[in-house]
């Protein structure tokens, strides 16, 4: 009896995963709440890696005793945006991380069905990786203007991905690449795996505490094919 076949979607982090920004997301956060609220300071005790844009927001509102209805939000993700359009090109240690490009090419030569699962929100998301020249990449993707929880965000990621190919989205294998915990935790929330890479913030160490399926030093070289192919095979 033939194996029947169904979409495999692979989703790629940004910060971290493809790209360091050289701190201009935070950067860019900062000036949206100095321009929006007069207070630069706002997220200053906030660990951005692996929350979305929204909960970043959410989080400084909160920080600075102002509301945080939905409305307010897109208010400063809007001035955010703005801000970040002026940072990217005057970022001097923006760089794509060894191995971004050559593991999401080498994915797609594999049948995979390639895309993004980002906190960033999508307009973000595009300005970062046009600085990088990878946008090309990724034709679809779960991002921060979805949803503020990164489990739902990886779950749109999985149904877009699914669909591309007309498959069940319930039924799609998928693996998360990611560089934090939360990648990890939010991965496993859909019941999907999760490669995670040391190169962000989080070492070896954390990223196996998480509970992450496979942990690489680095998405360059012949360890994350093998884990990518060994995905796609199994799936």
């Amino acid at each position: 009896m033939q194996k029947e076949r169904y979409a495999v979607v692979v989703l790629f982090d940004i910060d971290g995963t493809l790209v360091d920004c050289g701190g201009a997301g935070r950067r860019a956060m900062q000036g949206a709440f100095a321009e929006r609220h007069g207070r630069a300071d706002a997220c200053d005790r906030i660990a951005f890696s692996g929350m979305t844009d929204r909960a970043i927001v959410r989080a400084g509102l909160e920080a600075i005793g102002v509301g945080t209805d939905e409305a307010e939000i897109d208010e400063v993700i809007v001035v955010y945006l703005q801000v970040l359009g002026r940072e990217l090109p005057h970022a001097a240690s923006f760089r794509v991380l060894d191995g971004a490009r050559e593991l999401s090419e080498h994915s797609r030569t594999l049948g995979l069905e390639v895309g993004l699962g980002t906190g960033n929100v999508r307009a973000g998301a595009r300005a970062k990786l046009e600085r990088a020249r990878l946008w090309e990449l990724f034709d679809f993707g779960g991002f921060g203007c979805d949803a503020e929880a990164r489990d739902v965000v990886l779950g749109v990621g999985r149904e877009r991905g699914a669909r591309r190919s007309g498959r069940d989205p319930s039924r799609c294998p998928t693996l998360i690449v990611g560089d934090t915990p939360r990648d990890v935790v939010a991965a496993h929330a859909i019941g999907a795996r999760c490669l995670a890479v040391a190169t962000g913030r989080f070492d070896r160490g954390a990223l196996e505490a998480a509970g992450a399926d496979i942990v690489v030093d680095s998405l360059a070289g012949a360890h994350a094919k093998r884990a990518v192919e060994a995905f796609s095979e199994g799936a």
